[in-house]
């Protein structure tokens, strides 16, 4: 009588595991055997770290508690495209040192103070219409993007303007960088400056802004922007990369 012939049957098991395995790898998870035969998963692909988780994960380089004093926090970054000072609102006015505003009227003086951050840009995307705040006293021309604010409970892109950003006259290509503009000091990448609950980092040639409680933000940079935190749906592609303006 015939024996079975083992070695024959040996090359279709071994291409029947090759097979079982191939097939796991393409669902994303691969659980293959360990001594003593126990098995052991191997997750598939993580997804990306948010902004906030990013931030969360910079180091603090020149942390600061208290907005409101003569010098307000601040930096400017390594390409001198983006500038950013933690400071105060009240009243819808910002305590902005770079150039002149309503901060301090008295009419404004019983409102309450608000801890913000103000960035300003010289090279910067457009504003998305679904972004526009503001109607610029019923004309409705105006409202510009290279500024983003960030406050307790909203952030912005954009704001009603005549003419350049500051930051953008100090140091775009016509710009005059004046004293207090020049003593603005750099923040490189893998380092944040903090204040109030905010904290700001440059990164990915731009720079992201979040309350680091709610996760609400923004990322700036000179080809894009990006408003996120709870209830902001992601950015789509027409909104990753609008024409930039250029002093």
């Amino acid at each position: 009588m015939n024996k079975p012939n083992r070695m024959a049957a040996r090359p279709t098991a071994l291409w029947s595991v090759l097979a079982a395995v191939a097939a796991l790898s393409l669902a994303g998870c691969i659980t293959v055997p360990v001594g003593g035969g126990e098995a052991t998963a191997t997750a598939g692909p993580t997804a990306p770290l948010t902004y906030v988780d990013r931030l969360k994960a910079t180091p603090v380089a020149q942390p600061s508690d208290d907005a409101a004093t003569t010098e307000l926090p601040q930096f400017i970054t390594e390409s001198r495209n983006i500038a950013c000072v933690f400071t105060t609102s009240r009243a819808g006015h910002l305590n902005q040192p770079w150039e002149p505003n309503n901060f301090n009227d008295s009419a404004n003086a019983a409102a309450p103070i608000i801890p913000a951050v103000n960035c300003q840009m010289v090279s910067y995307p457009q504003v998305h219409a679904a972004d526009v705040q503001d109607s610029c006293a019923g004309s409705n021309v105006g409202y510009l993007g290279g500024v983003a604010t960030l406050l307790p409970e909203e952030a912005v892109y954009g704001g009603c303007r005549a003419g350049v950003t500051a930051v953008e006259a100090a140091f775009g290509a016509r710009g005059t960088v004046n004293q207090l503009m020049g003593s603005i000091p750099a923040l490189v990448p893998g380092a944040a400056m903090e204040s109030q609950g905010y904290r700001c980092a440059p990164m990915d040639d731009g720079v992201a802004c979040a309350n680091l409680a709610s996760g609400l933000g923004f990322f700036l940079a000179a080809e894009k922007y990006e408003i996120f935190g709870p209830g902001k749906p992601p950015a789509t592609a027409a909104q990753s990369s609008p024409a930039p303006v250029s002093g």
